[in-house]
């Protein structure tokens, strides 16, 4: 009889770490970010989702303290809330870039929306600056 080898309650279980880019200390670069999905998601920013953190308030018109001021529902505030919410349930990293840019121009390489719900504002100025509103997650 072959035996099944079996974990005993005091052996550790294997966990699987996800990689994830979320803003600590600095601010960091287009480039930085998308060297994260070279390197974490093989380059296919189909694998990585846009995650909210706990200080986004869904339920608010205005999930963000910033980023709401200009235009009632202008563009910058559409793409904040694409972003935060999904389009069309989807939260990929991918079909954010591809929507937002095709619709209202937005840029693939320099993404200025993402950047800023990621650091807090839209320059170093904003009172919010370094405090991450959403975070990047590669599927697992």
């Amino acid at each position: 009889m072959s035996k099944v080898a079996q974990l005993s309650p005091t052996q550790a279980k294997p966990t699987v770490k996800v990689a994830e880019l979320v803003v600590k200390e600095d601010e960091l670069s287009y480039e930085q970010i998308f060297q994260f999905v070279k390197q974490h998601a093989g380059g296919n920013e189909g694998n990585v989702n846009i995650v909210p953190l706990p200080n986004v308030d869904l339920d608010n018109k205005k999930p963000v303290p910033f980023g709401y001021g200009g235009k009632k529902d202008g563009v910058r505030a559409k793409i904040q809330n694409m972003i935060l919410k999904g389009i069309k349930g989807d939260h990929t990293l991918k079909t954010m870039l591809d929507v937002t840019c095709k619709m209202f121009g937005h840029s693939k390489k320099k993404p200025c929306v993402l950047h800023a719900l990621m650091h807090g504002g839209y320059s170093p100025s904003s009172k919010f600056w370094l405090t991450p509103y959403i975070k990047l997650v590669v599927k697992s």
